[in-house]
């Protein structure tokens, strides 16, 4: 008796977490970064801002938030050539429907980075009870945690060099 009962006991749990890996899986935490970094990529900053929680805006208003980031990119000239949103990552199951770590390879270049660059970059984000935000973002440096979040990936060489006269972005 007493081993049916825990074999019932431990089908239940394993069913349970098959479950809710399940719903971690196909939950559409990814959303935000995807709406993020289109309208940056675009300069929509309105629509960038919506995505976003007051911890990533600083609390700034939006109009203020948007003017600072319009400045930016347009004395930067900054241009984002390509995004690729990875599948979000659940460190811990038991809390995939409140929060997850969403990787993203972003290429950029602007006014002092004319070559452009690889970013490998690390968003969280948050789910408030309505809809999935960006809380913060991280980008990573050390080989070792790119390869731990980007695995199989290769890491550009940085060329120090660039041609004489070649023009900067959004010249």
């Amino acid at each position: 008796m007493d081993r049916k009962l825990i074999s019932i006991a431990i089908l239940s749990a394993v069913a349970w977490s098959c479950v809710h890996a399940e719903s971690c899986k196909y939950n559409d935490s990814m959303a935000p970064v995807l709406i993020y970094t289109q309208a940056m990529k675009e300069y929509r900053f309105k629509d960038a801002y919506v995505a976003l929680t007051e911890n990533m805006t600083r609390s700034q208003p939006v109009d203020q938030w948007v003017s600072g980031q319009r400045t930016t990119f347009e004395l930067g000239q900054v241009v984002i050539g390509g995004v690729d949103v990875r599948w979000p990552q659940h460190l811990d199951p038991t809390s995939c429907m409140k929060h997850a770590i969403v990787p993203n390879v972003l290429k950029a270049k602007d006014r002092f980075n004319r070559q452009g660059s690889t970013e490998f970059e690390l968003y969280t984000v948050v789910h408030d009870g309505k809809t999935w935000k960006i809380d913060s973002q991280k980008t990573l440096f050390d080989e070792g945690e790119i390869h731990r979040w980007f695995p199989g990936h290769r890491i550009p060489e940085f060329n120090q060099g660039m041609s004489e006269g070649e023009p900067l972005p959004g010249d």
